[in-house]
């Protein structure tokens, strides 16, 4: 959620800097329909009906999908911003490979947010309480939006560092001028003698 959050400020922030948001369609992502893929197993694997049914396949499932994404911004490193997107799904990706395919996720966070000590779902999350054992607790969902807020939810560091690189991103992507607006090159003429 944090990152529709970050899509939002970075569209505002952009278009209060100067920038346009028909730029973005000047932007040629790369390997898109990899990244597109991704971002489709992981709302459907969360979907009621597959959540229900997914058993011991999910963390699978759910690397393999955060992979392709990964994959897909490492191609697109030459775009501002998503070098640091890449890095934040590194550092939720550390603690999600280390735990077997699952987020750590700070119990006392749910408690803040839910009034309970535990993950608001009935069937596959992605998402496993912090215990003893964990590795890289630190990197898991540590962090909680006020629950004021509209879609609160736990947040991670790396959640925070991918909200960063959107905003560069978006902010970056709409203030470049398409390839139309920039000025023309000089054409030079032959020095004639």
């Amino acid at each position: 959620m944090l990152l529709l959050y970050s899509i939002g400020i970075g569209l505002v922030v952009g278009r209060l800097l100067g920038g346009r948001v028909r730029n973005l369609e000047q932007v040629r992502f790369r390997w898109w329909q990899l990244a597109l893929a991704g971002l489709l197993v992981q709302l459907v694997l969360f979907a009621d009906p597959v959540q229900t049914r997914i058993g011991s396949a999910g963390p699978a499932v759910y690397v393999v999908s955060t992979l392709a994404v990964l994959a897909a911004l490492l191609r697109n490193l030459r775009y501002p911003g998503l070098a640091v997107l890449a890095v934040g799904a590194v550092l939720n990706l550390v603690p999600i490979l280390t735990n077997g395919g699952y987020m750590p996720s700070s119990p006392e966070v749910w408690r803040e947010l839910t009034g309970v000590a535990a993950v608001p779902v009935a069937y596959y999350s992605n998402v496993a309480l912090i215990g003893p054992d964990t590795a890289f607790a630190f990197l898991g969902d540590i962090f909680a939006f006020p629950r004021q807020l509209p879609m609160a939810t736990a947040f991670s560091l790396g959640d925070a560092v991918i909200a960063v690189g959107a905003v560069v991103f978006l902010v970056s992507a709409m203030r470049t001028r398409p390839p139309s607006a920039r000025a023309p090159r000089p054409n030079p003429q032959p020095v004639r003698h």
